[in-house]
């Protein structure tokens, strides 16, 4: 994810103060979104500095663990988001268009996993290529990531 879509989510989070909500379930889904994309901003830097570099079998190494880490990291997201339920129509909506962000982010990890252990097995360059494609997918996810915070957010 780049790294200025979560910065702007994590800057409105902490201009706003978590923005205390008329109704409970929208506030536990605003405290929800704010404590993972505090979270996931970590992981996103160990994540893109791993994905820098894909020219040798160490670095395919480095970056299929970073890849694991972050469907680890997503999907805890992901699952805790979807265990709340929203009071008004705004943010339900906006709730479902986050998690389905987060699917589609998760999509794009599967098969940058596949293309880097591609890599690794032949030694090829087409899975470096698919590696990347799916880390372009993964930009689309996480810019639709960061929209649907800015509406849960305020």
């Amino acid at each position: 994810m780049p790294k200025g879509v979560l910065c702007g989510v994590l800057l409105i989070a902490v201009l706003l103060g978590g923005a205390p909500a008329a109704q409970a379930s929208d506030a536990s889904i605003r405290e929800v979104v704010i404590t993972h994309a505090q979270r996931q901003i970590k992981e996103d830097k160990r994540f893109l500095k791993a994905m820098r570099n894909l020219d040798s079998r160490r670095d395919l190494r480095k970056a299929k663990a970073a890849a694991g880490r972050q469907a680890a990291s997503v999907t805890q997201w992901q699952t805790a988001l979807a265990a709340e339920q929203p009071d008004t129509a705004p943010i339900g909506a906006a709730k479902d268009r986050m998690l389905e962000a987060l699917a589609l982010y998760n999509k794009g990890i599967r098969r940058l996993q596949k293309g880097i252990n591609q890599a690794l097995a032949n030694g090829g360059n087409s899975g470096v290529r698919k590696a990347r494609q799916a880390l372009k997918n993964m930009r689309t996810a996480s810019k639709r990531i960061g929209q649907a915070a800015e509406i849960i957010i305020g």
